[in-house]
């Protein structure tokens, strides 16, 4: 009876496995191969955005030590040149962690092959911004049931003048795109088991040859998307303007001569902002005091350095202290006007007959 019981093998679970290794070997060769194609166009990315960060530690802006063309960008237009050289050089091993490249012109994966890496930069002027603009501050003159106006006859400028002009100027900035060629290898099989009669009813693989882009998708074979960066500095990091630039109240206007390109950049901005667009104080000092300290029309800048003992520990309270505090400030001339004053009872806010 038990003899009667058993059964022949069928060899089911072999059978099982085959088709079960059919359909896995099949989802991990594809697995691997799309894993690779996004591995490698990242490389196309970064050797695109690599030149945009490349191009932020270059030159700029330059200040001279002309008060009429302050801002000197001759450095700018030879930025995206020099980092799109640099981004191909760097990448035609698709490995920009290197400053020498290796050998290789080409990454060749288990079933994909990246080549033929070319970036490209150029000045982009649409990528801009605006510096402030604003017509220049006037003396208003009342006027009876009405909001103040300039008077007649003085410069007030044009809404698009910029007190920053030939100081500080737009100059855009660059974009950058990467392209490649990918393609599948032949060990990455196109036919298998498909067809009418076979396994699989879809066609195994069409043979991967494209362009891939760093932004977007190739049109007619070409990479349009690109990535843009604004640029811009400063640049007071320069020698010519750091030096020191003591405060002399003696001498307005008298430009400092170890700092004259900051000197004159302030000094221009002052200028177009109209100085200080009369002599109301100083009037207004001399009737109630007699004296005016200062030409409040004249131009005044102080510039020093840790270097210089410009950060003080103490400071002595106190106007009787001026005199000894003051070297320290302002590295200027030991020298503080005496006041004219009048009697202040003599008259109330400028009411005559007092």
């Amino acid at each position: 009876m038990r003899g009667m019981l058993q059964r022949a093998p069928r060899g089911q679970s072999s059978v099982e496995l085959a088709l079960s290794l059919i359909v896995f070997v099949t989802v991990v060769m594809f697995g691997i191969h799309f894993a690779e194609v996004g591995y490698l166009s990242l490389k196309v990315h970064e050797a695109a955005v690599s030149p945009l960060w490349d191009s932020t530690a270059l030159r700029v802006h330059r200040m001279r030590e002309q008060r009429g063309a302050i801002g000197d960008f001759s450095t700018f237009p030879a930025i995206a040149p020099a980092v799109m050289a640099n981004a191909n050089a760097r990448y035609v091993d698709f490995d920009g962690r290197s400053s020498t490249p290796g050998s290789r012109t080409q990454v060749t994966q288990v079933f994909t092959r990246l080549n033929e890496l070319r970036v490209r930069c150029d000045r982009e002027d649409k990528i801009e911004f605006d510096v402030p603009r604003s017509q220049k501050p006037a003396l208003l003159a009342p006027r009876q049931g009405d909001w103040p106006q300039a008077p007649p006859g003085q410069d007030v400028g044009d809404s698009e003048d910029s007190v920053l002009d030939g100081v500080y100027e737009n100059m855009g900035g660059i974009t950058c795109a990467a392209e490649a060629h990918i393609e599948g290898l032949p060990s990455l099989p196109t036919t298998f088991l498909e067809g009418r009669t076979g396994f699989f009813e879809e066609k195994h693989s069409v043979r991967l040859d494209m362009r891939v882009c760093a932004a977007g998708q190739a049109v007619g074979g070409r990479c349009q998307g690109r990535y843009g960066i604004l640029l811009g500095d400063f640049g007071f990091a320069d020698r010519e303007v750091s030096g020191q630039c003591p405060l002399r109240p003696e001498q307005p206007n008298e430009p400092c001569a170890e700092n004259r390109a900051f000197y004159e950049a302030a000094l221009n901005v002052f200028d177009k902002n109209g100085r200080a667009a009369g002599h109301s104080a100083s009037d207004f000092a001399e009737y109630f005091v007699g004296y005016s300290p200062i030409d409040e029309n004249g131009f005044f800048m102080s510039y020093r350095g840790e270097e210089d003992d410009y950060i003080e520990q103490s400071t002595p309270p106190g106007e009787s202290q001026d005199e000894l505090d003051r070297p320290r400030n302002t590295g200027g001339v030991e020298h503080k006007p005496t006041a004219l004053r009048r009697q202040s009872n003599v008259c109330f806010l400028g009411i005559r007959g007092c």
